[in-house]
Protein backbone atom coordinates (compact mmCIF):
# COMPACT_ATOMS: atom_id res chain seq x y z
CA UNK A 1 0.00 0.00 0.00
CA UNK A 2 1.54 3.69 -1.43
CA UNK A 3 0.54 6.99 1.13
CA UNK A 4 -1.39 7.90 -1.91
CA UNK A 5 -3.56 5.13 -1.44
CA UNK A 6 -4.86 6.61 1.51
CA UNK A 7 -7.52 8.96 1.41
CA UNK A 8 -6.82 11.13 4.54
CA UNK A 9 -3.92 11.37 6.20
CA UNK A 10 -4.68 14.10 8.10
CA UNK A 11 -7.35 12.54 9.59
CA UNK A 12 -5.14 9.65 10.64
CA UNK A 13 -2.57 11.76 12.22
CA UNK A 14 -4.91 13.30 14.51
CA UNK A 15 -6.21 9.99 15.58
CA UNK A 16 -2.40 9.41 15.95
CA UNK A 17 -1.92 12.23 18.22
CA UNK A 18 -5.22 11.19 20.67
CA UNK A 19 -3.92 8.13 21.18
CA UNK A 20 -0.19 9.22 22.02
CA UNK A 21 -1.97 11.49 24.09
CA UNK A 22 -3.95 9.15 25.46
CA UNK A 23 -1.20 6.31 26.24
CA UNK A 24 0.97 9.21 27.49
CA UNK A 25 -2.43 10.73 30.30
CA UNK A 26 -2.50 6.44 30.96
CA UNK A 27 0.69 6.04 31.98
CA UNK A 28 0.63 8.94 33.84
CA UNK A 29 -2.33 7.97 35.63
CA UNK A 30 -0.53 4.23 36.38
CA UNK A 31 2.64 6.02 37.71
CA UNK A 32 0.42 7.71 40.11
CA UNK A 33 -0.98 4.83 40.89
CA UNK A 34 1.35 2.05 41.48
CA UNK A 35 3.77 3.42 40.47
CA UNK A 36 4.29 1.66 37.07
CA UNK A 37 4.56 2.31 33.73
CA UNK A 38 2.53 -0.28 31.59
CA UNK A 39 4.47 -1.72 28.92
CA UNK A 40 1.72 -1.07 26.63
CA UNK A 41 2.07 2.38 26.93
CA UNK A 42 5.77 2.39 25.56
CA UNK A 43 4.72 -0.11 22.84
CA UNK A 44 1.87 2.38 21.68
CA UNK A 45 4.00 5.13 21.40
CA UNK A 46 6.71 3.29 20.04
CA UNK A 47 4.51 1.98 17.20
CA UNK A 48 2.65 5.21 16.56
CA UNK A 49 6.00 6.59 16.00
CA UNK A 50 6.28 4.33 12.70
CA UNK A 51 2.76 4.62 11.97
CA UNK A 52 3.58 8.33 11.79
CA UNK A 53 6.94 8.14 9.99
CA UNK A 54 5.10 5.53 7.58
CA UNK A 55 1.97 8.59 6.84
CA UNK A 56 4.67 11.44 6.18
CA UNK A 57 4.31 12.44 2.83
CA UNK A 58 8.48 13.49 2.74
CA UNK A 59 9.71 11.64 5.70
CA UNK A 60 12.98 13.06 6.60
CA UNK A 61 16.29 10.82 8.14
CA UNK A 62 14.60 7.90 9.91
CA UNK A 63 18.26 7.24 11.23
CA UNK A 64 18.64 10.27 13.38
CA UNK A 65 15.51 9.03 15.24
CA UNK A 66 16.85 5.85 15.69
CA UNK A 67 20.47 6.64 16.79
CA UNK A 68 18.94 9.16 19.24
CA UNK A 69 16.34 6.38 21.28
CA UNK A 70 19.17 4.15 20.98
CA UNK A 71 21.43 5.94 22.52
CA UNK A 72 18.79 7.09 25.25
CA UNK A 73 17.85 3.41 25.87
CA UNK A 74 21.66 2.51 26.60
CA UNK A 75 22.23 5.39 28.82
CA UNK A 76 18.93 4.69 30.60
CA UNK A 77 19.37 1.33 30.37
CA UNK A 78 22.38 2.17 32.76
CA UNK A 79 21.24 4.22 35.46
CA UNK A 80 18.56 1.34 35.87
CA UNK A 81 21.42 -1.42 36.29
CA UNK A 82 23.06 1.08 38.91
CA UNK A 83 19.45 1.42 40.88
CA UNK A 84 18.51 4.67 39.70
CA UNK A 85 15.23 4.43 37.71
CA UNK A 86 12.68 2.04 36.67
CA UNK A 87 12.62 0.12 33.97
CA UNK A 88 9.42 1.03 33.12
CA UNK A 89 11.11 5.02 32.98
CA UNK A 90 13.84 3.54 30.65
CA UNK A 91 11.62 1.81 27.97
CA UNK A 92 8.89 5.63 27.91
CA UNK A 93 12.30 7.76 27.88
CA UNK A 94 13.57 5.85 24.66
CA UNK A 95 10.57 5.79 22.85
CA UNK A 96 10.05 9.42 23.28
CA UNK A 97 13.29 9.94 22.63
CA UNK A 98 12.73 8.35 18.99
CA UNK A 99 10.35 10.97 18.37
CA UNK A 100 12.24 13.98 19.45
CA UNK A 101 15.41 12.26 17.60
CA UNK A 102 18.08 14.55 17.52
CA UNK A 103 16.89 17.72 16.97
CA UNK A 104 13.79 17.55 19.81
CA UNK A 105 15.15 15.22 22.25
CA UNK A 106 17.21 17.68 23.84
CA UNK A 107 13.90 19.63 24.33
CA UNK A 108 12.17 16.75 25.44
CA UNK A 109 15.07 15.68 27.91
CA UNK A 110 15.12 19.26 29.37
CA UNK A 111 11.72 19.77 29.73
CA UNK A 112 11.25 16.29 31.57
CA UNK A 113 14.32 16.99 34.09
CA UNK A 114 13.11 20.24 34.99
CA UNK A 115 9.34 19.12 35.47
CA UNK A 116 11.07 16.21 37.71
CA UNK A 117 13.20 18.33 39.56
CA UNK A 118 10.29 20.83 40.36
CA UNK A 119 7.91 17.83 41.49
CA UNK A 120 11.34 16.54 43.38
CA UNK A 121 11.71 19.31 45.11
CA UNK A 122 8.74 19.71 46.45
CA UNK A 123 8.30 16.34 47.82
CA UNK A 124 11.99 17.31 49.65
CA UNK A 125 10.59 19.94 50.59
CA UNK A 126 6.99 18.37 51.89
CA UNK A 127 9.30 15.73 53.32
CA UNK A 128 11.38 18.54 55.69
CA UNK A 129 8.54 20.27 56.60
CA UNK A 130 6.87 16.87 58.27
CA UNK A 131 10.00 16.49 59.82
CA UNK A 132 10.00 19.85 61.97
CA UNK A 133 6.30 20.40 61.90
CA UNK A 134 4.43 16.51 62.02
CA UNK A 135 1.01 18.20 61.82
CA UNK A 136 1.37 19.19 59.01
CA UNK A 137 0.08 15.97 57.55
CA UNK A 138 -3.20 17.52 57.75
CA UNK A 139 -2.98 20.45 55.55
CA UNK A 140 -2.01 17.81 52.45
CA UNK A 141 -5.50 16.55 51.17
CA UNK A 142 -3.38 13.95 49.31
CA UNK A 143 -2.30 10.68 51.26
CA UNK A 144 -0.09 9.31 48.33
CA UNK A 145 1.72 12.59 47.98
CA UNK A 146 2.41 12.57 51.98
CA UNK A 147 3.68 8.79 51.59
CA UNK A 148 5.80 9.66 48.91
CA UNK A 149 7.40 12.17 50.59
CA UNK A 150 7.59 10.22 54.14
CA UNK A 151 9.15 7.28 52.29
CA UNK A 152 11.36 9.31 49.52
CA UNK A 153 9.39 7.79 46.49
CA UNK A 154 9.07 9.71 43.09
CA UNK A 155 7.40 8.74 40.77
CA UNK A 156 9.41 10.00 37.89
CA UNK A 157 6.96 8.76 35.16
CA UNK A 158 4.96 11.74 35.88
CA UNK A 159 7.48 14.17 34.52
CA UNK A 160 8.08 12.02 31.59
CA UNK A 161 4.91 11.49 30.39
CA UNK A 162 3.96 15.45 30.99
CA UNK A 163 7.27 16.10 29.08
CA UNK A 164 6.21 14.29 26.05
CA UNK A 165 2.62 15.45 26.41
CA UNK A 166 4.04 19.26 25.74
CA UNK A 167 6.34 18.17 23.18
CA UNK A 168 3.67 17.09 20.72
CA UNK A 169 3.76 20.44 18.35
CA UNK A 170 7.72 19.62 17.52
CA UNK A 171 7.10 15.51 17.57
CA UNK A 172 3.90 15.74 15.49
CA UNK A 173 6.05 18.35 13.16
CA UNK A 174 7.57 17.23 9.75
CA UNK A 175 10.36 14.68 10.37
CA UNK A 176 13.28 16.54 9.51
Amino acid sequence: MRIADIPDTETLQVIIKIIYAAALFYGCYSDIRRLKIPNAVSLTVLALFFFNYWLLPSSGNLTQHLLAGSIAFALTFGLYLAGGMGAGDVKLISALMLWGGATDGPAFLLIMTLIGGLFAGLLLALQKAMAVWPSIHRYFPSRRLKTWARRGIFPYGVAICIAGLLCIPSFFAPLR
